[in-house]
């Protein structure tokens, strides 16, 4: 007889972080998240790990997260386009439409690798460290067969995609296929939907607009219960995904009002419009070169944009500098015979300045422009009776819109055009 599961283990393995949190059975209320990783970026509060990984030029595992970005920036430049780094490598499973296991990615510096022996090295990182946590916080010693294990995955992934990270999870080790209920794929806007049921109703935005008596909302402090309907909006760095639900009593289930559904939509989408911008400015066969020829240089400009991507508001008048590495500076140079102050001036790009300490100055409308077609597509997918949006009885209305994409969070703020009603929304902008 197979013995219960003693620990539940989930990895949140995202697009641009990663991370996992486990509860043992016997408590599942108190819940341990991952330890603070060592390294970081400035400016940037990180509670999971970046989602890189480094392999050595023999496709050794080296490093992941922190660790493979640091070290890979440490290699002499030379050494380093022998190396393989790979970032971002999740959006490739939900991009490609024939996935097989073997679909390969390609690192930085150009070498391709199987996906799946990818995915495979950062798991088996992360069941290392889970395991070895987890046996720090338990009194009795653990069976391999008592952990539970949960991979969350966007909602809009298809099915092939799914089984290939539950395969990717047997290679790594976490599980073995002679007992595939040990291992769960769990869709990540259902689990957060999950957890909140938990919360109360003050600590969600209200859309209703119910009345509020003597400034106070005498509702507020309840739990949820059947009458109410609520949205998640799970927008990561790869995909935003939504889900609508509703409890159902007594039994407190969850009911699906409206199909999962998303897109492409995350975050990564803004680093894509600063790369298109890169290009435009300095063409685009100068970028191609200098991610070949330079890729760790590459890597350091993205976390320098990474970090004042998420200082963006609307409200911001004032510039932001990005620092460009000065192995970009020198490699233009040589490349083109011109400096990349004069590749600014005559782009004609007049929202974007040099700065004489090696910047780019990046003016508010220039952030604007980088953010509004990853807001756009996200508001096209909101909106009731659009293409792929969530489709309902609803009455199609003029509303009013002011989106703040900040630093961990969208802030809409919207008015009803015909009641003159004031709805206020907010949707957790992960980095993952």
């Amino acid at each position: 007889v197979a013995r219960p599961f003693s620990v539940v283990v989930a990895i949140d393995f995202g697009t641009t972080s990663s991370g996992y949190a486990f509860s043992f059975t016997e408590d599942p209320e108190t819940i341990h998240m991952m330890r603070r990783w060592e390294g970081g970026d400035p400016g940037v509060a990180n509670q999971k790990s970046p989602t890189c990984l480094l392999l050595t030029p023999d496709l050794r595992f080296h490093s992941f997260g922190f660790a493979a970005r640091d070290s890979y920036h440490d290699l002499d430049p030379e050494e380093a386009r022998h190396w393989l780094y790979f970032d971002k490598f999740k959006m490739k499973i939900h991009s490609t439409s024939d996935l097989t296991m073997e679909t390969e990615l390609e690192s930085v510096n150009g070498r391709r690798v199987r996906a799946i022996e990818v995915f495979a090295h950062a798991l088996r990182f992360f069941r290392e460290h889970a395991l070895k946590e987890v046996k720090d916080q338990s009194s009795s010693v653990l069976e391999g067969n008592e952990v539970r294990w949960v991979i969350t995955v966007p909602a809009v992934w298809r099915q092939p995609a799914k089984q290939f990270m539950r395969e990717a999870a047997y290679l790594a080790g976490l599980v073995t296929p002679d007992s595939p209920e040990q291992l769960l794929i769990a869709l990540e806007p259902e689990a957060a939907s999950i957890y909140c049921r938990k919360l109360r109703l003050h600590q969600v935005i209200d859309l209703s607009q119910r009345p509020v008596t003597n400034g106070l909302d005498v509702e507020g402090s309840r739990p949820f219960d059947s009458s109410d309907r609520y949205i998640v909006a799970d927008c990561g760095g790869g995909t935003v995904d939504l889900t609508v639900h509703q409890i159902e009593q007594p039994q407190g289930t969850l009911k699906e009002l409206y199909k999962a559904s998303g897109g492409p939509y995350g975050a990564v989408g803004v680093d894509l419009a600063f790369e298109a911008m890169l290009c435009q400015i300095f063409g685009a066969d100068f970028i191609e070169s200098f991610k070949a020829k330079r890729p760790a240089a590459w890597v350091d400009l993205t976390i320098a944009f990474e970090a004042r991507k998420r200082t963006a508001a609307p409200g911001r008048a004032n510039s932001l500098n990005i620092s460009l590495p000065f192995s970009f500076i020198d490699f233009y140079k040589r490349h083109r015979g011109q400096s990349v102050e004069t590749a600014l001036r005559k782009s004609n790009m007049n929202f974007i300045k040099w700065s004489s300490q090696g910047m780019l100055r990046l003016s508010a409308e220039a952030m604007h422009e980088l953010f509004q077609p990853t807001i756009n597509n996200i508001i096209k997918h909101i909106e009731p009776g659009a293409e792929g949006g969530s489709k309902g009885s609803f009455e199609r209305r003029e509303i009013r819109t002011t989106m703040q994409f900040g630093d961990t969070e969208i802030k809409v703020t919207a008015v009803d055009v015909a009641t003159g009603q004031l709805v206020r929304a907010s949707i957790d902008f992960l980095s993952n």
